[in-house]
């Protein structure tokens, strides 16, 4: 035994007849269901991970109804359902511009800001509804496009 500082060297002093060895079998483990009705195809058997069909990734395409509805029940938010940049781009455009024409048309007809408020709405989803379904119908036909060549 080699001491040093007084520590005793507890490491194995003959390495290749005292090595630990691997409890795990090398051959695969038995069927122990019994049967190979749902055994994983043989190409899986060598090794973890995910062994079915690999394809490229396919964007889904949007349902013109739903849009329509989502638009509809949530306004500009419901842009987001047609794509991220549809949704930020009507938080950040239609404010500013639903704001002039609603305080345009209360000028008109001789309004206040409560009539400002009550002609906003209606012209903010008057612009968020056929945003979404020019939207869906670009984006499914730029889907349709790449997936013919």
């Amino acid at each position: 035994m080699n001491e040093r500082f007084g520590i005793p060297d507890h490491s194995p002093q003959h390495a290749p007849d005292h090595s630990l060895h691997n409890p795990t079998p090398s051959t695969p483990f038995p069927n122990l269901g019994g049967s190979d009705a749902g055994a994983w195809p043989a190409q899986a058997t060598g090794g973890g991970g995910y062994a079915g069909p690999v394809g490229p990734y396919v964007r889904p395409r949007r349902s013109v109804v739903i849009a329509v509805i989502l638009a509809f029940l949530l306004g500009p938010f419901g842009l987001f359902y047609v794509n991220i940049l549809s949704g930020i781009a009507a938080l950040f455009i239609l404010p500013p511009v639903v704001r002039a024409l609603a305080v345009q048309w209360a000028l008109l007809h001789g309004g206040g800001m409560n009539t400002v408020y009550q002609v906003a709405v209606p012209i903010l989803w008057g612009i968020a509804i056929p945003w979404a379904i020019i939207g869906v119908k670009i984006r499914n036909a730029r889907i349709a496009r790449a997936a013919r060549g």
